[in-house]
């Protein structure tokens, strides 16, 4: 799989990033996911769980949030 630009990764994070404060928020997540995996007839409580491990995964500071840094570090494994 090709790699993305920074260009590319800024422009998927920026679609998440729906305040464009610079981090992702769970709140921004499930606004983002929810209807997506709820179109996919995914169980609300297991899209929750996901959201949150997907958090947990980014989350490299524990801040509660997902920076563009975190993004792009994750993207780039």
């Amino acid at each position: 799989m090709a790699s993305l630009s920074e260009e590319q990764l800024r422009k998927e994070f920026r679609r998440v990033d729906k305040d464009d404060d610079g981090s992702i928020t769970i709140e921004e997540l499930k606004k983002y996911y929810l209807p997506m995996q709820e179109m996919l007839g995914i169980n609300p409580l297991v899209a929750e769980q996901e959201i949150q491990g997907l958090v947990k995964r980014l989350d490299n500071d524990n801040s509660g949030t997902i920076s563009f840094e975190e993004f792009k570090a994750f993207c780039s494994r």
